[in-house]
């Protein structure tokens, strides 16, 4: 099947008196374009896309349908087929415009154009976001602090879109299928102190194996319920799925930025990280911490409107635990065997550090924890 792209090309070209010595020979170049439809039905518009310039940052302005998703490249000249490069995957969450910083652009003569990565229509979802295929550098740099040598950065390429769930499992949403709950945090914190009951929390004290077993009974109620095509199913993500959907684009320590500080996520903030530096105590946090989990969507999303990537609880993913490979992979599925399965995110009780986008945690496949849960992706292929 040809998943090539169609591209409509189209000028913006910028004033360049306005701008100073530093644009008196930059030209820019927009060209949108649509993806070529798959087997499945699809129904979206192309996005628009512009190019501004704040304070000598040049910024890409697009606009285009709320939830859609896109894909933005970059080329220095239009002459070779195949040079156009990645710069970001991102999810429209308002119509307001969503502006990109292109923070290498001062040093390149480059032309943009970006691609609407279409959304399946015949697949019914609730609260899941459609995340398209994309190549992302899987791994941390050499030079992020108190990485661990299991890191190892190589570039991946996803060749299909999947869907993932914008928040974990909810207690509620495993109640109610499952028809029990087994979460720690219902009506005490951690140091026994009485809470809220809160069904919006996620779910916790899960393994692995009880994470597949709900994925399994959810596809079973969507197959029976007409609301999944065939070869749709409901699982785990996997490792590098993971990895893609957190960074949502971007390549530093968390999608926020290189820091991840009190109030940004739920996780023990007496211990905040910084990449440049590494773990900082702090003996009284300004934003205290929480002995606990946090309603799921407490705290700001990801570029593609995914919650919780960091703390609050680790996620189960699909991979047996293994090294990764050295050199570029396509559609990883991680290590065909093992002890340990691997989950990802850091939880409420841990520090910084191990919230980071490419840190790694694994445990027995029966592990179960009052600080890990999961997430689900749906997505055609196997369970």
């Amino acid at each position: 099947m040809d998943f090539g792209l169609t591209t409509r090309p189209v000028s913006a070209i910028l004033d360049r008196s306005a701008f100073g010595e530093n644009f008196m020979k930059r030209l820019f170049a927009v060209c949108l374009g649509v993806g070529l439809l798959t087997c499945v039905g699809f129904a979206q518009s192309p996005p628009s896309l512009s190019v501004q310039v704040s304070n000598g940052l040049v910024q890409l302005s697009i606009t285009g349908d709320v939830g859609s998703a896109c894909t933005i490249q970059w080329a220095s000249d239009l002459y070779g087929t195949n040079d156009w490069q990645f710069l970001t995957n991102l999810t429209l969450l308002s119509s307001s415009p969503y502006l990109v910083p292109d923070t290498n652009a001062d040093t390149d003569f480059r032309f943009y154009r970006a691609f609407a990565q279409q959304v399946p229509t015949n697949v019914v979802t609730t609260n899941m976001v459609w995340l398209p295929p994309g190549t992302f550098v899987m791994g941390s740099p050499t030079n992020e602090a108190e990485r661990f040598a299991d890191e190892t950065q190589h570039t991946v390429t996803l060749t299909k879109g999947f869907y993932m769930g914008k928040y974990a499992v909810k207690q509620g949403e495993y109640l109610a299928l499952i028809g029990s709950n087994p979460s720690y945090f219902t009506t005490s914190d951690y140091n026994s102190n009485t809470i809220p009951a809160d069904l919006n929390r996620p779910v916790e004290q899960v393994s692995w194996i009880d994470a597949t077993n709900y994925c399994a009974h959810l596809t079973q109620q969507e197959q029976a319920a007409g609301r999944l095509p065939p070869g749709w199913v409901y699982r785990l993500p996997t490792e590098s799925e993971w990895e893609y959907a957190c960074r949502a684009g971007t390549t530093t320590a968390f999608h926020y930025g290189d820091a991840l500080y009190g109030g940004m996520a739920n996780f023990d903030d007496h211990y905040v990280y910084d990449a440049s530096i590494g773990t900082i105590y702090i003996g009284s946090p300004a934003v205290l911490w929480l002995p606990q989990t946090t309603t799921v969507g407490s705290y700001q999303p990801n570029g593609w409107g995914l919650y919780d990537m960091h703390g609050n609880v680790w996620e189960w993913c699909r991979d047996w635990f293994g090294f990764y490979p050295t050199g570029s992979v396509t559609d990883p599925q991680g290590s065909t065997s093992g002890a340990a399965r691997v989950f990802r995110g850091g939880s409420w009780f841990h520090p910084g550090d191990l919230c980071r986008s490419a840190l790694r945690y694994f445990n027995s496949p029966s592990y179960r924890s009052y600080n890990v849960g999961f997430r689900v992706v749906l997505a055609q292929g196997q369970p």
